[in-house]
């Protein structure tokens, strides 16, 4: 895709970003962890310090919302690929959130700079950049096979600054899942305490994250999100 083949931002501007205060669900998530993941297998790192975050914000150029200080205070993600705490996903590290946020910037710069070299889209419609690169998207999960869930700190004026997104690789369709990081948060609880989950794996069956939704069943949180919001699918 050339530089004449961007597509052409609509006029406006974002909603402003929603100050919250994430300990209530912080709070919720540790108990439901608590009470039903096997400790020795889902652990969470140690908190970060300040001087770690101030750290992370300098090097993306960005000054983090309270909400994204609180979850790294919290704990400092986690290291495994299979017993991620997001329904298998792990909550990347700022160690590896660096990693995979200076991997990006790496690929955009060998495309000159061009978000737009492989077309992408945006769901709902206007509400995100539908470049494949945004050095403004910020990394909270991976798969392992370069897709996450992130916060989106250059929505376009359909959506919100600090919006929750899946973008990725093999993610062509942005996605919006929450208007914010608490909100997200608070969803995936709401999930979680509604029993919405499976931990089991059936005779035979082969997977690679043991924790999933139970409905609509998926092997890739991914998936089953967009299943639930009405998202289209992660290809053009």
């Amino acid at each position: 895709m050339g530089e004449n083949s961007r597509p052409e931002r609509p006029p406006g501007e974002a909603k402003p970003l929603l100050e919250e205060d994430i300990a209530p669900v912080l709070a919720r998530l540790d108990a439901w962890y608590a009470a039903h993941l096997p400790p020795d297998d889902y652990v969470l790192n140690p908190p970060a310090t300040d001087a770690q975050l101030d750290a992370f914000e300098q090097l993306i150029g960005l000054k983090m919302p309270r909400a994204y200080r609180q979850l790294y205070r919290w704990h400092d993600g986690e290291e495994d690929d299979r017993w991620g705490h997001i329904y298998g996903l792990p909550l990347l590290s700022l160690h590896q959130a660096r990693l995979q946020w200076t991997s990006w910037n790496e690929v955009l710069a060998s495309f000159g700079g061009n978000r737009y070299e492989i077309p992408g889209a945006g769901w709902p419609q206007g509400a995100v950049d539908p470049s494949y690169i945004n050095p403004r998207w910020i990394p909270l999960t991976g798969d392992g096979s370069g897709n996450h869930i992130g916060l989106d700190f250059d929505p376009w004026p359909g959506g919100r600054l600090g919006q929750v997104i899946i973008y990725g690789r093999d993610e062509d369709m942005k996605a919006v899942l929450a208007q914010s990081l608490g909100q997200f948060l608070h969803w995936i609880a709401d999930l979680l305490e509604s029993g919405n989950f499976r931990l089991e794996v059936e005779p035979e069956e082969r997977v690679l994250r043991r924790f999933r939704l139970k409905a609509p069943p998926s092997n890739h949180f991914h998936e089953g999100a967009r299943i639930l919001l009405g998202a289209p699918g992660p290809f053009l």
